[in-house]
C-alpha cells in the first residue's frame, strides 16, 4: 500500500512538470495586463494572463489557465520579441484592443485581424499602441 502511494504521489508530480514544461513551450507570453481591453468581441478586466500563438490564431487564458477567447491572427515578421515576449495593444480612449504577440518562442509575431468596434473607433480618432512586456515564468 505505501508503495501505491509512493508510486501515485510520484506520477502526479511528474505529470505536474511535464504540464508546465509544455505550457511554456507552447508559444505562450505571460503578463499582468495593466488596463481592462478587449478580444474576440468581449471585454476582459486588468489581471494575469496568457496569451498563446498558435497557427494562425491567438488564444488568451486567464490566471486559472481556461481559454477565454480565441481569435484568428496572421503571421508577421520585421519585430522583437525580447526575451520574455510582449503583447501589444491599439488604444483608442479607454477602449484597448489586442493586436499582436510576439513570443520568445516562435520567430514570428501574430497579429490579430481589426474588429468591427476598433475600425469604428480608429475613424473617430488616433490611437495609440500599448506595449506588455511578459513576465519570466515561475520556477
Amino acid at each position: 500500500m505505501r508503495s501505491q502511494t509512493w508510486f501515485v504521489a510520484s506520477l502526479s508530480v511528474a505529470i505536474g512538470l511535464l504540464k508546465k514544461k509544455a505550457h511554456s513551450q507552447r508559444g505562450g507570453v505571460q503578463a499582468h495586463i495593466p488596463c481592462k481591453f478587449a478580444v474576440a468581441g468581449k471585454t476582459f478586466p486588468a489581471g494575469e494572463y496568457m496569451v498563446i500563438a498558435a497557427s494562425h490564431q491567438v488564444r488568451v487564458e486567464d490566471a486559472n489557465g481556461r481559454i477565454i477567447a480565441v481569435v484568428l491572427a496572421n503571421d508577421i515578421s520585421n519585430g522583437s520579441a525580447g526575451v520574455n515576449g510582449r503583447i501589444i495593444f491599439h488604444c483608442y480612449g479607454d477602449h484597448s484592443f489586442l493586436a499582436e504577440l510576439w513570443s520568445p518562442h516562435q520567430e514570428n509575431g501574430r497579429q490579430l485581424l481589426t474588429s468591427r468596434a476598433e475600425a469604428e473607433l480608429a475613424k473617430e480618432e488616433r490611437g495609440k499602441y500599448l506595449a506588455v512586456v511578459g513576465e519570466k515564468p515561475g520556477p
